[in-house]
């Protein structure tokens, strides 16, 4: 009864009113709905006949009011059983499937789906002005400070993002990937993506202002999407559940049209206030016509995590389609290709720097699938980096621009070549303008010298670094635009003028990539300095062609021989060794490998100081990472280098966390690496100045075995005079007392001889000789010393101050003077000499602890460093102790 009188208070309702209450109910009853549609018009029926009855004059107005009633809840029903909802879904999930290659000058047979390489950015919320223009953008913050869009989307209170960021940031791939995510998830208050492209629509926005962002979604479905109900996106839209993601508003290319657009998202926020919406943005373009309401976030750059994942991701996606498989083998193949990649990436920093650019990422593992190795072919990967952002990803998008391609190339490579004879990496607008304008006005008469800046800061090649300040994104952008200039206008004469600058050092190696290296070869010979002879090898091992003749002069220049100087060949080495750098995690820089052995034995000679801890290093291959050095000579050889190479800002030894943020933790495994702080980075494994107690006592045991006259005699041992002791004879039985003893020979061997006096009318199978009695009385029960070479020194100045009995002072300045020249390396370690000093600290640690107790443990550590110093020597331990340089 309850549901008839509604139905009938429906009926006398104006239609407007009439449609909406019967909206909101069939909300609650949606399997009475056609039912109550039948009901209602038995009601309008009866409602007319009354009026009818009533008076004529209403049947005209009755019958109006049937048809629009009618109609409006025809649509609504259709609204809400249609298949519409899951039509949608399906078309936005299908046309987001790929990620985005148009504008990509190498692409393979397979572009991988969204889903199977997508690397989530982080974002960051940020000042407009504060965000850089950029496409290397800069480092990322802590992981504290950075959001993700899923975690800004789907809140109570509606979201409004104003997403920000450099050119190939990942703007337009976080929108997509957003979009399908929500259609996949369907949960939360905003289950309904609309993705617009702003620059589809701005002829639609310019010719109607009032436009709404309902009648825009329903047209952009085009031809071949699903047909929407009527008013099914406007109802969506009102009841704020939709997640509106506007992109690339910076790509309205005129100014007052970018402003009407904004003017236009503006105006949907009012009207459909309740749904969330994310504009994206180039810095350049959102400063000019900002969104009024909208919180910017900034798009970070890549992290190292996620470019391996991203290479990881990608490799697994061609591998699997290559294959048609997704078995171990083809995943353990594109494991091996992605870690290819990084490792060359690693090794060359100047395109790592580049990866923290997604589309710069995408393009460089592209060019390295499908072109051939890195960085061997970089130049082709830097001359489509160039081309996609200056005009392929324009033409892609169907944006005009007044200038062609090829004009746009030769402004800036113009620019940057002069750039380059000025020795400046920034430019002053009005020196930029003054630079630009003559071409420009050769070119297109038309273009405004400050639109064409905008243009060139939009793709995020040239910036305003500063206010009224222009730079290149990237020193290897100005680089390498100048040798394109170079060998476009036929200037090879200013790269042979300047062979011994290290200023044109990488545009050379640019240059000569592509060009004849032979007259900048020849012009290195000539000038025999450091530099020029390390550019010439570089240049000839770049160059496709190089004439035989300069490369036997080459070698010639480094062979030994009476008429070449030593200086000059170990500068051309070192120079050649240091030029190979990898990056850090700290935004540092560290050679890709240790110090050779041949450099190394340059500087000892060259300087006087002490060999390493190892085996001589005329014995070890030249190729081989030097090994046994200490802490100060890591030091006085960074020194060393910095005033042979003359080299600015100058190298030092790395700090561990430049080392543990590099490649060399998985390359080096077998070396442990000096640090500035004087600490030694050790790699898992054993610890490299580690001596067991098991190797001291059977060293001790195997000396007084080979001279059992080293018990008794100090003699050999450089240095102070050591005390001598008495001549003695002990034979078996003696009525010696142990405090005679101990005043001659001191309490480790009394011990021992009493004890052996008393043994030898044991039975046979329970003799202990005198030597292992011995041992037994001054070794300890610790396991293992770590005694650093380094550190023997100030160990024999702390024993120093140690307490000891009247025949452990007696001895004590002997191990001192002796020891001394030993660990400063004045005199080499000997066997004899090794077997006095470790038989002489043991037997002092036993008359330390007799005075005070445990202070003989500094004695047990000093014959320990003895041990580890001559299984060096013998070969029979270890030296990894190497140098790795580090620069900012």
């Amino acid at each position: 009864m309850g549901k008839t009188l509604g139905l009938v208070g429906a009926a006398l309702l104006p239609p407007g009113l009439a449609f909406t209450f019967l909206q909101n109910w069939a909300k609650t009853h949606p399997m009475q709905a056609v039912a109550a549609l039948i009901a209602y018009e038995a009601v309008v029926g009866f409602v007319a006949f009354f009026w009818k009855i009533a008076g004529g004059a209403a049947d005209e107005l009755g019958q109006r009011w049937k048809v629009s009633l009618a109609d409006s809840t025809d649509k609504a029903l259709r609204r809400r059983f249609s298949r519409f909802d899951k039509q949608y879904r399906d078309a936005v999930l299908g046309s987001l499937r790929f990620i985005d290659l148009k504008g990509l000058a190498t692409v393979g047979f397979y572009t991988p789906q969204l889903d199977e390489v997508f690397v989530d950015v982080s974002l960051v919320y940020s000042a407009p002005t504060q965000v850089p223009e950029g496409v290397l953008g800069q480092k990322s913050p802590d992981r504290q400070n950075r959001h993700f869009i899923g975690d800004l989307l789907g809140q109570p209170h509606p979201a409004v993002l104003a997403v920000v960021g450099a050119p190939g940031s990942g703007k337009t791939t976080l929108l997509r990937h957003t979009a399908r995510a929500i259609c996949r998830s369907r949960r939360g208050r905003r289950t309904v993506p609309v993705l617009l492209y702003l620059r589809d629509h701005v002829a639609a926005i310019a010719a109607n202002p009032e436009v709404s962002l309902a009648e825009l979604v329903a047209s952009s479905l085009g031809k071949h999407g699903p047909v929407a109900p009527a008013g099914w996106f406007e109802r969506k839209l009102r009841d704020g559940r939709c997640a509106v993601l506007l992109d690339g508003l910076d790509e309205v290319a005129d100014q007052s049209s970018r402003r009407g657009v904004a003017d236009w998202v503006e105006r949907q926020l009012k009207r459909y206030p309740a749904n969330d919406y994310v504009i994206t943005s180039r810095p350049h373009g959102y400063r000019t016509a900002r969104v009024d309401g909208a919180t910017v976030v900034q798009v970070r750059s890549f992290t190292d995590e996620q470019v391996t994942r991203f290479v990881h991701g990608w490799y697994l996606a061609i591998e699997q389609r290559s294959t048609g498989v997704s078995d171990a083998d083809v995943k353990i193949r594109a494991a091996n290709e992605a870690d290819d990649l990084l490792e060359r990436l690693n090794h060359s920093p100047a395109l790592y720097e580049l990866t923290v650019n997604p589309l710069l990422l995408t393009m460089i593992a592209t060019v390295h699938k499908f072109r051939g190795a890195l960085p061997g072919g970089r130049v082709d990967l830097y001359r489509e980096i160039c081309e996609v952002l200056l005009w392929r990803r324009q033409e892609a998008k169907n944006l005009e621009s007044p200038l062609t391609s090829d004009q746009k190339t030769a402004l800036l490579s113009g620019l940057a070549f002069t750039m380059m004879r000025r020795h400046l990496r920034d430019l002053p607008r009005d020196e930029v303008i003054t630079e630009i304008r003559p071409m420009l006005r050769r070119m297109a008469k038309a273009v405004d010298e400050q639109d064409f800046l905008a243009d060139m800061g939009s793709n995020g090649l040239l910036i305003e670094r500063e206010s009224g300040l222009y730079s290149f994104a990237h020193l290897t952008f100005q680089e390498y635009l100048a040798a394109a200039h170079i060998r476009e206008k036929r200037l090879a004469d200013v790269l042979i003028g300047a062979v011994d600058d290290v200023w044109w050092r990488e545009v050379t190696l640019l240059y000569v990539a592509r060009g004849d290296a032979d007259a900048i070869v020849q012009a290195c010979l000539e000038t025999n300095a450091v530099n020029s002879l390390s550019l010439a090898f570089e240049c000839a091992e770049l160059s496709s062609e190089v004439d035989p003749e300069l490369w036997r002069e080459l070698d010639a220049r480094l062979a030994v021989g009476p008429r070449v100087d030593p200086a000059l060949v170990i500068g051309v080495m070192l120079s050649r060794h240091l030029s190979k750098l990898v990056r850090t995690g700290e935004g540092t820089r560290i050679c890709a490998h240790p110090i050779k052995t041949n450099p190394y034995g340059h500087f000892t000679l060259q300087t006087g100081g002490p060999v390493p801890d190892a085996p001589a290093l005329g014995s070890a291959p030249h190729h081989e990472p030097v090994g046994g050095v200490r802490a100060d000579d890591a030091r006085r050889f960074v020194k060393w280098v910095n005033e042979l190479t003359d080299n600015q800002p100058g190298f030092r030894l790395p700090s561990r966390a430049e080392v543990e943020s590099s490649p060399l933790r998985r390359t080096i495994t077998d070396h442990s690496i000096w640090l500035k702080d004087g600490d030694l980075w050790i790699p898992p494994g054993p610890h490299p100045h580690a001596v067991n107690t098991a190797t001291l006592s059977n060293r001790l045991y195997h000396d007084l075995l080979h001279d059992p006259d080293l018990l008794f005699s100090a003699k050999g041992l450089p240095g102070a005079d050591a005390a001598q002791p008495e001549q003695l004879t002990v034979a078996p039985g003696s009525p010696f007392q142990l405090d005679d003893l101990e005043g001659i020979v001191g309490r480790a061997a009394a011990r021992a001889m009493i004890r052996t006096t008393k043994i030898t009318a044991a039975p046979k199978g329970n003799f202990l000789g005198f030597e292992r009695l011995l041992v037994n009385e001054v070794i300890s029960h610790r396991n293992t010393y770590i005694a650093p070479p380094g550190r023997l020194v100030a160990l024999l100045r702390e024993a120093s101050n140690t307490e000891l009995t009247r025949w452990g002072d007696r001895q004590l300045d002997g191990l001192v003077a002796a020891g001394t020249l030993v660990f400063e390396r004045q005199i080499p370690l000997t066997q004899e000499l090794a077997a006095h000093l470790r038989l002489m600290a043991m037997r002092l640690a036993v008359e330390a602890d007799s005075v005070v107790p445990d202070t003989g443990e500094v004695f047990r550590h000093i014959a320990a460093g003895v041990t580890l110093l001559q299984l060096r020597a013998e070969g029979k331990a270890p030296a990894p102790e190497t140098i790795v340089l580090a620069t900012d």
